[in-house]
């Protein structure tokens, strides 16, 4: 039976040397020492892993556990708090390996910083993407305003830094028009799925895929939104607490308009189980990282399915931004769409795939032929 049916719908520090001068580090020496929160054995050559927290001393852990509280009361989002938490303890394991202490970190030793997060890479070896070291930067400008704020440190010297520029490249698989379709028409089939549980889980992805596609949120911002915040009479989506804290405008096409007033008006109660009622103030009923794992997982065995490859639900942002970009649209008017405030992460989706040129050149050359 169908839901519808069933529903009714350290080590020492290079040398033991307690010298700050940075000039006496060598590139050679990051590469052999002790890095990434992890120390040489004392008793043997070998290297120990730490995780980032435990090379904090009692009062640091201190400052930072109520570094993170203050940034919850200031409305930092929950995949905020869960980002700082992945790179602030990464600046603890350089101050700890270095031996500074909060004050003694100026513009110089910030500006080591990202030169010392650049040398030494990932533990497998890998070097860093620019995209980590700027989010492992950004952790740190985060952390030294607390700091400022509470009058720990007189400034913050990561905001003086010029940060390493970050690669703009086209997204991979982005999917087609035609491949879009399908892979929304497949999310469709909800029906299909055996039980009751997997076929509300299936549908809620549905109504998620088709929001997504035409508002072009985010997964933490699908996963904020509550009832209130749509306006169906307006057709649109209020973003109370976006991407660095900042609210905005999303666009509901009429297609999508209708599939999530279905939702809240007659399917919303009847999918919701009792893993929903701490949530039940949530549109979906489900924290960000519940819901990323869940419909990611799902996308990528739907698109594997189909022969698309790897897709996630950052793809529908993806899609919609070039899906509209090849239809003609003004690049200014896809960047408000998507909520960018710079229009060079907007223009990324100019990199069009060069099957589409001729089209182009058909299409918008003022010497195009016409028939009688």
């Amino acid at each position: 039976m169908s839901i519808l049916g069933h529903l009714g719908l350290p080590g020492s520090s290079l040398g033991q040397t307690q010298n700050r001068g940075l000039k006496l580090f060598q590139d050679n020496d990051l590469k052999f020492w002790v890095i990434n929160s992890r120390e040489r054995h004392p008793k043997e050559d070998t290297l120990i892993r730490k995780t980032e927290e435990q090379v904090m001393d009692i009062e640091q852990k201190k400052i930072y556990l109520e570094f993170l509280e203050a940034e919850k009361v200031s409305g930092r989002m929950e995949r905020g708090i869960n980002q700082l938490k992945r790179t602030v303890p990464k600046l603890f394991s350089y101050l700890l390996y270095f031996g500074f202490e909060f004050s003694e970190i100026g513009v110089k030793e910030a500006l080591f910083y990202q030169k010392w997060l650049l040398e030494t890479g990932r533990l497998d070896g890998d070097s860093y993407k620019s995209s980590t070291v700027r989010n492992y930067l950004n952790g740190a400008i985060s952390f030294y305003e607390y700091l400022k704020r509470k009058k720990l440190v007189y400034e913050n010297p990561f905001k003086q830094i010029k940060l390493i520029r970050e690669d703009k490249r086209l997204p991979r698989n982005i999917l087609k028009e035609k491949q879009m379709d399908d892979l929304l028409t497949e999310l469709t089939l909800y029906n299909t799925e055996p039980g009751v549980k997997n076929q509300k889980t299936m549908y809620r992805i549905h109504v998620m895929a088709e929001l997504m596609y035409s508002t072009g949120l985010r997964i933490s911002e699908v996963a904020s939104l509550k009832c209130e915040d749509i306006d169906f009479k307006r057709g649109i989506v209020n973003v109370i607490n976006g991407k660095g804290g900042s609210s905005r405008i999303a666009w509901l096409s009429d297609y999508s308009r209708e599939i999530l007033k279905i939702y809240i008006t007659q399917m919303r109660g009847l999918t919701f189980s009792f893993s929903h009622e701490k949530n039940d103030d949530l549109l979906f009923g489900t924290p960000w990282y519940s819901m990323n794992r869940v419909i990611n997982k799902t996308l990528k065995k739907v698109s594997h399915r189909l022969g698309f490859g790897d897709f996630t639900s950052h793809g529908f942002r993806h899609a919609l931004g070039y899906h509209l970009l090849r239809a003609g649209c003004s690049i200014r008017y896809i960047q408000e769409i998507l909520g960018h405030k710079r229009i060079k992460n907007t223009e990324i989706y100019t990199k069009v795939d060069r099957e589409n040129l001729r089209d182009v050149l058909d299409n918008f050359h003022p010497r195009r032929f016409r028939s009688k």
